[in-house]
């Protein structure tokens, strides 16, 4: 029992919302009702002009009632087609307001003309059974819908009993009376489902609504959040850069006035001794000449450390110098074949890009060494007025990106490298075998 007494409130009262919710699906109803009484007064029209024809053959022996159903037929036409054309816009406006005045003069006129067809001992009373059902298409609550429901129902039959001239103790009045109100009740239950029903839909496409607001609004945080963390690590990544290539270029230098100028001044020290001493002793010029050729071998160790730290040339002549230099070297160091196409072949960027060009050459080539198996390298470098791009392909054995991407950050730092510099990165299998690596980068300025 007190199960059915919370169903039956719950068909009754509805699901509690709040009053922003209840307004809004207010005005949702009378946008509703707005949009659709147009199509639902010319549907009745239509209807109404499409049924008009049979009533020559439905009230063939009865020309005084077909003179009134014609009557009232084009009383519909006529005030359906007024609200239609001039008075569209204030139904429009206000549909809860005019769409009820239209259903009541429609339903009341009707039941007068029914009314004076014949009394409560004819079939004209049905009609009056089907008019509540209408109201079905209310936007509106319970009690302004049983209201407006009832409203009709006791206009009809008041309308009736004028047309009809029957009296109020007329016998069959409280059976007709009796079955307008279940008609109303009927009415009122069902359309008050639907309202229901349309009242469920909004507010869950309202929350709905709200948690993918709510949901946009996280992710637009995260990626937020996500750009900013990406924005400080890029800037990170470019000043570990800055600072790794001033410390190559400090170590460079430090080597070369230091380290290098003693290798140097020993050599020159050597040869003076060996100029005095040459001749006296065998074994002496023999140790000596041994000396001052250890000395040749780390003082060309000190070079190739310079040039492998921060090629004097990168800075001088710029990077397709640079590149040549490089080619050169691991190319006699690792036994490979490597062709360098630099356009134009003196190309000169900023210097930032250069050295990220040079730096991604010498990593694409060292991981040639070790992992390509391969027996030639293609290195081509192209500069135009908006961008630079540098290609190096081998025919080895080829490698897949995803792994090679995961397993190693020599990918990811170039990638990165190249991001910060508002370029991209790329890599993949070569078509005929072996693997390609393309980076790009606009132009920041010469020099």
């Amino acid at each position: 029992m007190k199960r059915m007494v919370e169903l039956l409130r719950a068909f009754l009262v509805g699901r509690a919302v709040e009053p922003a919710v209840e307004r809004a699906f207010e005005r949702h109803c009378d946008d509703l009702t707005a949009r659709a009484s147009p199509w639902l007064l010319a549907l009745f029209v239509g209807f109404v002009v499409v049924w008009w024809p049979l009533d020559a053959v439905i009230f063939a022996e009865q020309p005084e009632q077909r003179a009134r159903m014609g009557l009232m037929r084009a009383f519909i036409v006529v005030h359906h087609a007024s609200w239609l054309t001039v008075g569209r816009r204030a139904l429009r406006r206000r549909p809860g307001s005019w769409g009820p005045v239209i259903v009541f003069v429609d339903t009341w006129f009707a039941a007068y003309l029914a009314g004076c067809q014949g009394g409560f001992d004819t079939p004209w009373p049905y009609s009056m059974y089907i008019w509540p059902l209408t109201s079905v298409a209310l936007a509106r609550p319970l009690a302004v819908r049983a209201l407006v429901v009832f409203a009709l129902g006791a206009g009809m039959l008041g309308a009736y009993l004028v047309g009809s001239g029957s009296p109020l103790d007329h016998p069959a009045l409280p059976s007709t009376a009796s079955y307008l109100i279940f008609s109303c009740v009927f009415a009122v239950l069902i359309g008050h489902g639907v309202w229901l029903v349309l009242r469920a839909n909004f507010v869950q496409r309202r929350q709905i609504e709200a948690q993918r607001e709510r949901l946009d609004g996280f992710r637009q945080a995260l990626e937020d959040r996500v750009a900013a963390q990406t924005r400080d690590l890029q800037v990170l990544t470019r000043r570990l850069e800055t600072l790794r290539e001033e410390e190559r270029r400090w170590m460079a230098r430090e080597l070369h006035d230091a380290l290098g100028q003693e290798l140097t001044g020993a050599r020159y020290a050597l040869d003076l001794v060996r100029t005095r001493l040459s001749g006296e002793n065998t074994r002496l010029d023999g140790a000596l000449a041994d000396i001052h050729g250890r000395l040749g071998l780390a003082h060309e160790s000190v070079r190739l450390m310079l040039q492998r730290l921060r090629p004097r040339v990168l800075d001088e002549l710029g990077v397709a110098a640079a590149l040549a230099w490089l080619c050169d070297d691991f190319a006699r160091r690792v036994g490979v074949s490597v062709e360098l196409a630099a356009d134009p072949p003196g190309a000169r960027v900023a210097s930032r890009l250069e050295t990220a060009l040079y730096r991604t050459a010498a990593e694409a080539l060292s991981n040639v060494a070790r992992h390509a198996a391969a027996s030639r390298v293609e290195v081509r470098l192209g500069v135009d007025a908006e961008r630079c791009v540098l290609t190096v392909e081998d025919d080895g054995v080829g490698f897949d990106p995803d792994a090679a991407t995961s397993a190693g950050v020599g990918l990811i730092g170039i990638r990165e490298r190249f991001v910060a510099l508002g370029g991209r990165a790329t890599w993949g299998p070569r078509a005929g075998g072996g693997a390609t690596l393309r980076v790009e980068a606009p132009i920041e300025g010469r020099g």
